[in-house]
Parts: C-alpha cells; structure tokens; sequence
C-alpha cells in the first residue's frame, strides 16, 4: 500500500463509520431518554471493539510489511512507526485534552480537576487502574496508544532475542499470540474481584489488548495464509454476525465471570470473522461517498460527541418533550459540522506534514 496515491478500502471504511454511529448513538440517546425510553430500540455491539479489532488488523499489516521489507526488526523501525501514530494520534487527543479541561474549569461540562490529572498527558488514567473523572471517553485511546508502544517493542525483542533460523512469519505470529493470550490470563487470574466490571475490566489498557489483538491475527492470516482468507470470507461473516447476535442478547448481569474473562475474547474473534468479506469491498460508488466521508472524520467525531452533549443537555428537559426529536437532529449536524472542520483544520494539517517527512503513505485511517 505504497506510493502517491492512497487507495481506500470500502469495506473497511464501512466497518470504521459503523463504529463511529453505533459509538455516538450509544452516548446520544440521552436526549431522547423521555420521549423514547428505549432508545436504541434494538442491541447493538459495542462500537469501541469494532475499532480495536480494525486498529489492529491496519496497524498488523503495516508492520508485517515492515517486517518483510528488512526482516532485521530493529528501534530504528520502532521509533519511525512510533513517529507515525503520533502524528496521526497526538495532536487531536491533546487538543481535547486541553478542551475538556477548560470546559470543567469554566463550569461547562461535568468533570474534576485533581491532583491526579496528570495521569491523562502520559496515558495513565486507564492502564492498569481507572482514573475516571474527565474525558471519559479517553480510556480506548489509552487502550490504543499503549498499543502502539508495546506491540512494536515487543516485537523488536522478538527479533532480538529468537534464534535467526526461525523465520519472521513465526515470530510475528508468537508476538501476536502473546497479545491475544496474556490479556486473557490476566482476566482470568486476576485476584481483585471488581464489582464494576466497565471499569475495571472493560476499559483497562491491561485487560483490553487483546480485542486489538485478533486484529493483528487477521493481518497475520491476510498476509500469510491468503487463500483461506479469500475462500472462507462468506461462511466466517456468517459466524461471526451469529456470535455478535448472540453477545449482544447475552444477559452479562447473570454471568460476571464470562463477562470478565471471556466475553472480550469472543468478541474480538467475532469482529475479526467479518474482516475477510468486508476487506474484499474495495470502492465505495455511492455518489458522495457518504462511507469514506464519515470514517475520514470518525477520530475527530469520536472526540467531539461527549463534549457536546454535555454542552447542549440542558436543552432538554421536561417541558421540551414534544421537540426532542428536533434537537437530536440538530444535535448530529452540529456534531458533523465541527468534526468535519476540526479534520479538515487540525487534524490534516498533521498527517500532511507527516506524510511529507516519509517517504511511504499507508492505509492507516
């Protein structure tokens, strides 16, 4: 995926808006909560995951490209990935940051301000215990950007300390089963019981790698086992939409335990089963490309939705019953208008001038 032009694929800008929508649906339907107390009328999974699961597969494929390019996996390919996903990342999480803190400060939006606010500038509010006081959505790019950090490092190790008759396919696949498995093991074992189960095991960096984790196992199998891949597109999509089914109408209340340790397993091997049909759809024709267009401003959208609510909530109230509707719609507008222009006038701006201090572009999205 190199050179000039960078070829977007369909599917997968279809599976990143999907996940944007089901994202702000979740937090937005406060704003119908009298009118439409059942809002979303139907379960829906859980976007964040959908999000993990394709970080993973884009961020894998980038660096098993890496990897065959020079099989000597070394800091120097560390630190210029790393330089990459900052550019791409940083800028926008820092300026909401920022944002979030002086609309707590002014009064405007709930949240407090503590002593332990410095947990947020180095990626600490939800890595092994949950912060959760400010910029509640910040937890999976927590997720992410350790990610980013660790999966890249552990990997150079890999490189380093594997005798060099083993071959890079085979180390790739043992970092990634180390991402996959240990997540897991240490939900399972795990000695502190925690009554929130969202807290502190749904949002921890520690417990949640492994969701992006299938993804890099999706890259692994695209890149390595591609006939597979392509002949059993069709029958996985239609485990894994059955396995997502089932999740969503799982009754997590009477079974902590699997939800705990399992649940974000299957989760993850669920999403990644819709990977292969997906990645085959290549071009949007839809005039306007409604797909692209939302997954281009999903980073920024993802950052700008719980602010605004927060803003605009005292637009609703009982007395405002009959207009609801009306303000939700406003609502989505509003939200796409900013998050258009804070992609268009911050957030590009930085993945140009990355893009012109490297020499090769990828789909990163």
């Amino acid at each position: 995926m190199s050179g000039n032009k960078i070829n977007r694929i369909f599917g997968l800008d279809i599976m990143r808006s999907t996940a944007i929508l089901l994202v702000v649906i979740s937090h937005s339907g406060v704003f119908l909560k009298l009118s439409h107390p059942d809002f979303p009328f139907i379960p829906t999974p859980d976007g964040v995951d959908l999000f993990f699961v394709l970080s993973g597969f884009l961020i894998g494929s980038i660096l098993i490209k890496k990897t065959e390019e020079d099989q000597n996996f070394n800091l120097s390919m560390v630190l210029q990935f790393l330089k990459r996903r900052w550019f791409r990342t940083l800028p926008n999480y820092f300026l909401f940051l920022f944002i979030n803190i002086l609309l707590i400060y002014l009064g405007l939006i709930h949240g407090e301000l503590n002593k332990y606010l410095c947990t947020y500038f180095v990626f600490f509010q939800y890595f092994f215990k949950p912060y959760d006081f400010l910029f509640w959505e910040s937890w999976s790019l927590c997720v992410e950007e350790w990610f980013y950090v660790l999966f890249p490092f552990c990997l150079m190790i890999v490189f380093k300390l594997v005798s060099k008759k083993i071959t890079p396919q085979r180390n790739i696949l043992f970092t990634i089963l180390l991402f996959v498995l240990l997540p897991l093991l240490y939900r399972i074992f795990n000695p502190s019981l925690h009554d929130d189960v969202d807290l502190w095991y749904r949002k921890l960096a520690l417990t949640r790698l492994d969701t992006i984790g299938f993804g890099l196992l999706g890259a692994y199998f695209y890149a390595y086992h591609r006939i597979y891949w392509e002949k059993l597109k069709t029958p996985l999509f239609v485990l894994g939409a059955c396995f997502i089914l089932y999740l969503i109408n799982f009754n997590l209340g009477a079974s902590p335990v699997f939800y705990r340790t399992f649940y974000f397993s299957v989760t993850g091997l669920s999403i990644l089963f819709l990977l292969p049909l997906l990645n085959s759809f290549k071009t949007e024709t839809i005039p306007f490309k409604p797909f692209q267009f939302i997954s281009k401003i999903s980073y920024s959208m993802y950052l700008v939705n719980i602010p605004l609510i927060q803003l605009t909530e005292s637009l609703w109230n009982e007395k405002q019953q009959e207009r609801e509707v009306f303000y939700y719609i406003i609502f989505w507008l509003v939200l796409i208008l900013i998050s258009f222009l804070v992609y268009r006038f911050f957030e590009k701006p930085f993945t140009d001038l990355r893009d012109k201090k490297t020499k090769n572009k990828f789909i990163e999205y």
